[in-house]
């Protein structure tokens, strides 16, 4: 070892400055070049992807379809019916509810909606609503809610009932308020009256219509009828209307007629006994002049309605003693002429919310004495 260190030693001494230099500037440059290299190829960067350019495909040339439609078009008319052999079984009969409140004349069942029946309709009424009718009650004034006899309203034959007629007072005088009956039996059923035309009737025929217990006598009872009325074009009426025993209009809450009996034995009785709210009277000329029923007609005031807008009407008839009984209530227009009857008195419309089915008109024409009323003349005053 030493040997060669000598040997080399001498080979470094010998060599010139200027080789020593060349060799020390290659090592340099080369040292140099490796860390290029080294450092290049660590700092580059990744290679970006670049997609392919789009490839164009060739469009499909697609045709609209045409129809042909003749505008006029129509399908052919055929009288040959269409029929199944098929039998099916017979559907078992299903009860619905009654029901009322019911607008232009509909009931409606979740959504299913039910025509009333005209043809059930009576000269009371029907037991369905037509939407343009006043609900009536009737109230017994010789029972209580209790089903017991009221032995109190009972009187002498051809006398008023004193308590018959101080309850109605009461209820004249309490704006007409329905609780006043509160203690007295009344109709499981109600009635929806689209017109008062009842000519003399037997008494009980009203306990029997308003499902009464049968057997019942009749007389000490009042019916009371609350809805609202209307009219399309607006304008000035009265009512000429008789009742028996009595018979009480109001419109708005205001009294504007008051019929009663104004003939036969109990007559003085009545108009003596019976106390008006506010003492009303009658302001027309022709009042009591004129015939209507079996007595003689009533004349109102004067009211006013606006175009369409409703107001409330209530009807308030009664009977005390039994026996026959009646109720006609016929409308006025103001500056309206209307044909007279052989009496000389005018042929009114009766009062109506509803035309009347016509098998009512063919009753009413063979109850009533002719040229009594129009039965289908008139307006109609509908709320609806």
């Amino acid at each position: 070892m030493k040997k060669l260190f000598k040997k080399t030693k001498g080979l470094i001494r010998g060599t010139s400055t200027a080789v020593l230099l060349s060799i020390v500037i290659h090592a340099v440059l080369f040292f140099a070049a490796g860390v290029w290299v080294v450092f290049k190829i660590i700092d580059a960067q990744e290679a970006k992807f670049v997609p392919p350019p789009p490839v164009e495909r060739p469009k499909m040339r697609l045709k609209k379809l045409r129809v042909k439609v003749k505008p006029t078009a129509k399908p052919r008319k055929t009288t040959q019916r269409i029929t199944s052999a098929r039998k099916t079984a017979a559907m078992p009969d299903i009860q619905l509810p009654k029901m009322s409140g019911m607008g232009a004349g509909l009931a409606s069942i979740g959504g299913f909606e039910m025509m009333a029946d005209m043809s059930k309709m009576t000269i009371f009424g029907g037991e369905r609503s037509i939407g343009n009718d006043l609900e009536g009650t009737l109230y017994h004034l010789k029972w209580g809610r209790d089903g017991e006899k009221i032995d109190a309203m009972e009187s002498a034959q051809w006398a008023v009932s004193a308590p018959f007629r101080d309850e109605v007072n009461k209820f004249l005088a309490n704006d007409w308020n329905p609780a006043v009956f509160a203690k007295y039996d009344r109709s499981p059923r109600k009635l929806y009256a689209s017109y008062f035309m009842l000519p003399m009737f037997a008494s009980d025929k009203a306990l029997q219509i308003y499902g009464m217990p049968e057997g019942r006598e009749a007389g000490r009872y009042v019916i009371h009828y609350k809805g609202d009325i209307a009219y399309s074009k607006g304008g000035k009426f009265r009512f000429w209307a008789t009742g028996d025993d009595f018979l009480f209009i109001r419109i708005n809450g205001k009294l504007i007629l008051d019929a009663r009996t104004t003939k036969g034995l109990s007559a003085p009785h009545w108009n003596a006994q019976f106390k008006t709210p506010n003492g009303w009277k009658s302001s027309s000329k022709e009042n009591m002049k004129h015939l209507l029923g079996s007595s003689t007609a009533k004349i109102s005031d004067w009211f006013v309605l606006e175009p369409g807008k409703p107001v409330t009407m209530e009807v308030f008839i009664g009977e005390d003693m039994g026996g026959r009984t009646s109720c006609l209530i016929n409308v006025q227009e103001f500056g309206v002429e209307y044909p007279e009857n052989e009496y000389g008195s005018p042929i009114l419309p009766a009062f109506k919310t509803a035309p009347m089915p016509p098998h009512i008109i063919d009753e009413l024409e063979y109850l009533s004495i002719p040229g009594d009323s129009d039965l289908s003349g008139g307006p109609i005053f509908n709320a609806y």
